[in-house]
């Protein structure tokens, strides 16, 4: 599965379900503006993927399939998540080398971040989940699960960084 231009490509069944009980459709766009204005405003440097999800999903739940056990969610707001955490995404970008910008919440309680090679993933206290090498593997993760395969980083370093 690749995002690519706006659509998703080799999506399961359930993730396109997913997403259409979500509200997306192939050719929704959102005005990103505000987001990026608050975003930059508070310290963040934003990369292309994260503006791209945005445009294309912002503002939608994600809920995880019925199968799914437990179940998940992602909801795409960056601001509401994760405004206060720029010193976090600081953190993450000198771990793995690369810029990471808010994407909005994991399953209600957990900050939700996109790189700009498009790998998600989500931060809580003193652990990180590796969600996706690619936004469209993170709702694959988020909708069906993966059969348990523990996604789970130790995080320490990040700990007082909000």
């Amino acid at each position: 599965m690749e995002h690519a231009g706006g659509s998703l490509l080799g999506c399961r069944p359930s993730v396109l379900d997913a997403l259409s009980v979500a509200g997306w459709t192939a050719d929704r766009q959102v005005a990103t503006g505000e987001w990026t204005h608050q975003l930059t405003a508070a310290g963040f440097e934003l990369n292309d993927a994260a503006l791209g999800v945005w445009a294309e999903f912002g503002g939608l739940t994600i809920a995880s399939s019925p199968a799914r056990v437990p179940g998940s969610s992602l909801h795409i707001d960056p601001v509401d998540a994760c405004i206060d955490t720029a010193a976090e995404a600081s953190r993450l970008r000198l771990r793995y080398a690369e810029n990471y910008s808010p994407l909005g919440m994991w399953s209600v309680q957990y900050r939700s971040y996109i790189a700009a090679s498009g790998r998600v993933i989500a931060v809580g206290p003193n652990v990180l989940w590796h969600l996706g090498s690619t936004f469209a593997e993170a709702l694959a993760y988020v909708v069906d699960g993966d059969g348990g395969a523990d996604r789970t980083e130790r995080a320490d370093w990040l700990a007082n960084c909000r």
